[in-house]
């Protein structure tokens, strides 16, 4: 999930599907991986109350 600023969440859909597919590609290229991007208001995601949260990756390579 990606917050934006509420002129870009309520902005037209083309421009929202257009920032999706570029942050999907500068992931994909920065990374290499591929993953789901949905854009969401600005502050409607969990901040961390300060210790990092443990991600385990069960990918089977």
């Amino acid at each position: 999930m990606v917050e934006v600023s509420e002129s870009i969440f309520f902005d037209e859909m083309k421009k929202q599907h257009e920032l999706i597919e570029t942050i999907k590609k500068r992931l994909s290229s920065e990374l290499n991986i591929s993953v789901n991007v949905k854009i969401v208001e600005k502050k409607s995601l969990e901040r961390s109350e300060g210790k990092a949260k443990r991600v385990i990756d069960n990918r089977k390579l």
